[in-house]
């Protein structure tokens, strides 16, 4: 029987072969210009990605549970070999289709070139290596030194002295409210330079959460800080993005 035959064939063959007809080819794919007004078109989605650089040579193909986020990184971090990236969404919530997604393009691209694009050869870790977080920023030494300025003078200093700063509850690498998540999650995907203080480091930061408050005369946290402007918390931050305009700031 039909069912019978099916059940004789290698099923992860047969999951193979419906993942990559799932998938558009790498050629078929248009690509999109990594240009801040293109990235923040990017879907926030899981799936395959592929770099060129700005000759048109294909850098990097990867795979990621948020596409979006991935490309941002990289155009941050790469900006030199980030010309134009092509993305295809994967459906499957399944870790093991998403590597097939992947592997079939670089096979295409191995095929039709007879070489692996650079940052996926072996050893090569370009495109890999982890960057380290940067550090929260710390307006003391310590809870017992005594400043020669008032809080909000120094408040005032650090904002004028960095291109962003957001002021959160928790750290830049586990905030420890929802807002404050999702202004960094937003500054991230932007692939914004900013820096960050916690206003709930009773060592190096006691009395700011009140003093950032008085400061820009606005009663809650997160706050985030262009240019020594208050800009606005999570709500103001999710309108800039879905509006484009925060890429102007």
């Amino acid at each position: 029987s039909a069912s019978a035959g099916i059940r004789s064939k290698n099923p992860r063959r047969i999951a193979r072969n419906i993942v990559c007809s799932s998938v558009r080819k790498l050629s078929e794919v248009e690509s999109s210009s990594i240009v801040p007004e293109e990235l923040s078109k990017i879907p926030a989605a899981q799936g395959v990605y592929a770099i060129y650089d700005k000759q048109g040579e294909l850098q990097f193909v990867g795979m990621s549970r948020r596409i979006s986020t991935s490309v941002q990184g990289h155009a941050r971090d790469l900006p030199e070999l980030c010309g134009a990236v092509k993305v295809a969404v994967v459906e499957s919530a399944n870790r093991e289709e998403l590597k097939q997604a992947w592997q079939a393009w670089v096979e295409e691209h191995i095929k039709a070139t007879g070489s692996v694009p650079s940052g996926n050869s072996p050893g090569n870790t370009t495109w890999t290596a982890k960057k380290k977080a940067k550090n929260d920023l710390k307006m003391k030494p310590s809870r017992d030194k005594e400043l020669t300025i008032t809080l909000e003078e120094l408040i005032g200093i650090v904002v004028k002295t960095h291109n962003v700063v957001a002021f959160i509850k928790g750290s830049r690498t586990a905030p420890q409210c929802g807002f404050s998540h999702r202004v960094l999650t937003i500054l991230e995907q932007q692939g914004v330079d900013f820096e960050t203080v916690n206003v709930l480091d009773e060592e190096h930061n006691s009395g700011v959460r009140e003093a950032i408050k008085s400061y820009s005369q606005w009663p809650t946290i997160p706050q985030v800080f262009v240019k020594g402007e208050f800009v606005g918390g999570a709500d103001v931050m999710s309108e800039l993005a879905e509006s484009g305009e925060i890429s102007k700031l």
